[in-house]
């Protein structure tokens, strides 16, 4: 299958942390290509952190990678792919390689994941020392499921977690703990994962979607120390689907609201979120429209805008916008006529049908924009929102707006 490179920010958004610039570079793909951000409202720089890939070893930053900038300066720290962490010459940490078990890790021609929000990196304080959290399939169930190809229910049962300390090795960094077992012998979703500051200023919140054909959240108290939990909220809508190659997580800028969506459920989720509990409160599912692809193919094939694959609140939280592979679409929440709420931003493909990469996921920058992620191919250029919090077609959909001519083209892996 092809491999999914779409924008992608971890760690976010920051709950109101406004002076933070943890998340102001962007690794969008292949090659370390990027997008620097200033802070102000002006567009990113673009470039790319390694100009040749190994001869053998491409870098693939798919749509499971992460990366953190340093929180006072902004300056890059170092990277993960989902299996690896690279530092920002290319070179892998010490210690930093085999982050998942060892079927997962040679599941791909090259070692990195495809699935959104399959990396998660937060500080373990404010030491020079990170957590990252990677999500994935023990060997036992690899064998019993995923190299059987039984059915279409390939679940991950791990969640792991793993330490580097970039004051290490003269600062180059290093992986100090590893595939350290977090939670186990639990049937997880392999996308939809994302942190939130605890309401403290200094804890976190993780949350990791977990079995499938139900909703069930399960949430961590992550701090300096120690990890607690997991505690889990059971929900009786979205029952979601085995379908999960796509979906996310999102919180809005203060940290107060969270939204999902995933693959083939075709629901909203919304609720309330308490930053000192963790808990999610007044849930709220929505029908989320099915329109035209504008391509007739696929239309009369039933693949009609099928397909859940981003979702991100606008920068002053009146509005969210949803991604679906060949549609856009805002949604005012408030707005109790469901014709007014709803308003297609994108109907079908930003290029010819034949070049289309399909939209990913969605990422509020920096500079208040919204970026929309997409699949696997020539990735150097990515459609944009310039002015979410403006409601129809204010918004500003930007057609190829953001480019990035650095990158690599895209790779096929197995």
């Amino acid at each position: 299958m092809k491999n999914f490179l779409h924008i992608i920010l971890m760690l976010f958004p920051l709950c109101g942390i406004s002076q933070n610039k943890m998340g102001y570079t962007w690794i969008v793909g292949n090659n370390a290509s990027f997008g620097k951000f200033d802070g102000s409202s002006n567009t990113p720089t673009t470039g790319s952190l390694y100009t040749m890939a190994a001869p053998n070893y491409p870098y693939i930053f798919g749509g499971g990678h992460s990366n953190i900038c340093d929180s006072a300066t902004g300056k890059l720290l170092f990277l993960c792919n989902g299996m690896q962490v690279f530092d920002t010459l290319g070179n892998i940490l010490e210690n930093g390689d085999s982050l998942v078990p060892p079927k997962f890790y040679k599941h791909n021609a090259y070692p990195g994941t495809t699935l959104t929000q399959s990396s998660l990196i937060i500080p373990k304080g404010n030491n020079g020392l990170y957590y990252i959290f990677i999500p994935t399939v023990s060997d036992s169930l690899y064998n019993a499921i995923w190299a059987q190809q039984i059915g279409n229910k390939a679940a991950f049962d791990l969640l792991l977690y793993h330490v580097v300390d970039m004051n290490a090795n003269g600062g180059a960094g290093k992986v100090i703990e590893k595939n350290k077992v977090l939670l186990q012998y639990t049937e997880l979703h392999k996308t939809m994962m994302q942190a939130c500051k605890h309401s403290n200023g200094k804890d976190w919140w993780l949350l990791k979607q977990g079995a499938y054909g139900t909703n069930a959240i399960i949430r961590f108290l992550v701090t300096k120390d120690s990890i607690y939990g997991p505690f889990v909220q059971q929900f009786s809508e979205p029952a979601y689907v085995t379908y999960d190659m796509t979906g996310q997580f999102a919180f809005n800028t203060e940290g107060t609201q969270f939204a999902a969506v995933q693959g083939k459920t075709n629901k909203l989720f919304l609720a309330d979120f308490d930053r000192c509990t963790g808990e999610l409160n007044n849930p709220k599912v929505f029908n989320i429209p099915i329109d035209s692809t504008g391509y007739p193919i696929l239309d009369n094939q039933n693949w009609r805008d099928t397909m859940s694959t981003g979702v991100c609140y606008s920068p002053n939280n009146q509005f969210i916008y949803i991604a679906k592979k060949t549609n856009i679409y805002q949604f005012e929440f408030t707005e109790s006529d469901s014709l007014l709420a709803w308003y297609n931003v994108k109907r079908g493909a930003d290029t010819t049908w034949n070049a289309f990469e399909h939209y990913g996921l969605l990422s509020k920058g920096p500079d208040s924009r919204i970026y929309i992620g997409k699949g696997a191919g020539g990735f150097k250029q990515f459609s944009v929102i310039n002015n979410p919090n403006s409601k129809g077609a204010a918004c500003g959909f930007c057609r190829k707006c953001f480019r990035v001519d650095n990158a690599l083209g895209g790779l096929n892996t197995p």
